[in-house]
């Protein structure tokens, strides 16, 4: 059935025209943001491999300053694809190295995608960069708590033994991951809001 229109997409009289549907114009908000998540996933990818270099980079020289192997970091996340409660061995190995890199990797991927999302759903609440980089650390905290203190007393119990990561360290570079993230998403969240304001 066809329906009458205007230019900006509504019925001439304002009511369907007998036996006819009425055309809804308005773009909904969930809508637009389907059509960005690409963009969402391609960014969150990136800003979740950049964040989570340096997140490592960072906890290999704090272990250095601790007096522990600049590796410790990889045999820490290596007890997450082992299912142990501590590292197979206190000094470090090429199966440590590759499936703590692996882990790594894959998690802050999906650390930085599950940002991206937030982002583009939150979108017209993240009014400046200010708001977007408070957004950024309370995420990154999110994570810490869920990671440490969570799966770290219950699943992975070698992320809250006194022996393993220093836990003072972790809030902090776990705020900071979360912080190194916003970069990669504030023309993203400007577009999402002006897109949204164009079609209210």
């Amino acid at each position: 059935m066809a329906t009458r229109l205007r230019k900006r997409g509504r019925v001439t009289d304002g009511r369907p025209l007998p036996d006819e549907a009425y055309i809804e114009p308005h773009v909904s908000y969930a809508r637009r943001l389907a059509w960005n998540i690409g963009d969402l996933f391609t960014r969150g990818t990136a800003a979740g491999i950049a964040a989570g270099f340096v997140f490592l980079l960072a906890n290999m020289a704090y272990a250095t300053n601790q007096g522990k192997p600049s590796l410790a970091p990889f045999m820490d996340i290596s007890t997450i694809f082992h299912g142990t409660d501590k590292p197979a061995s206190m000094t470090p190995t090429l199966d440590m190295l590759a499936t703590g890199a692996i882990v790594h990797i894959s998690l802050s991927i999906a650390f930085g995608i599950v940002f991206a999302l937030l982002v583009g759903a939150l979108a017209p609440l993240l009014r400046n960069w200010l708001v977007l980089g408070g957004a950024g650390v309370l995420y990154g905290l999110a994570l810490y708590v869920v990671n440490f203190q969570i799966f770290g007393n219950t699943l992975f119990q070698w992320f809250t033994n006194p022996k393993g990561p220093d836990q003072g360290f972790e809030v902090f570079i776990h705020a900071a991951f979360g912080l190194m993230l916003v970069p990669f998403f504030l023309g993203l969240a400007h577009r999402l809001r002006a897109s949204d304001a164009r079609t209210d």
